[in-house]
């Protein structure tokens, strides 16, 4: 599915909390909507970490760039099918697509059921689509998964899960 979206990693504007920053990520929900995780400029000054990011829709965001927005194609298609990361073997439902600033995308897995001891649901993960498989999920060839990895490296640490509610 081809969506317009704001182009990741330009400098903006967050007309809401009136801070400058750039847009990091979107994430493409169940029903087909985009969200975004935008960073503020800033660190905070009791760790020296960078602000924490806000999860915000799109039309919070202005930009003086005049190639801020994009036209992209969404492999929809997997979401609300049966995914697994090939590297855990945690496997559910896709609920989310996410791209990320340098270009990849990960999908957002929800498992089925409980956490016994609590009796709370167990929590969604994303990985890399790269690395995972199911029905609808096609990487292409051993050859075209590798190039990828050079031209849209995947980031490690950050779970885009830590930033938004659940779905």
């Amino acid at each position: 599915m081809k969506k317009d979206v704001h182009r990741l990693g330009i400098p903006c504007f967050d007309n809401a909390t009136e801070l400058d920053g750039m847009l990091t990520h979107w994430i493409c929900d169940t029903d087909h909507s985009i969200r975004y995780l935008f960073q503020p400029k800033g660190v905070n000054p009791e760790d020296g970490q960078p602000a924490d990011k806000v999860y915000l829709s799109g039309d919070r965001i202005s930009s003086k760039n005049s190639n801020f927005d994009e036209t992209v194609e969404i492999p929809t298609e997997i979401i609300g099918t049966n995914v697994t990361d090939n590297a855990s073997g945690f496997t559910g439902k896709a609920i989310g697509l996410i791209r990320h600033v340098n270009g990849c995308f990960h999908v957002q897995i929800q498992p089925k059921g409980i956490i016994k001891k609590t009796g709370n649901a167990i929590k969604p993960t994303d990985f890399d689509l790269r690395q995972c498989s199911g029905e609808k999920i096609n990487n292409g060839t051993e050859e075209e998964v590798e190039k990828s990895k050079v031209t849209r490296p995947s980031p490690t640490g950050d779970k885009v899960s830590d930033h938004y509610p659940s779905f």
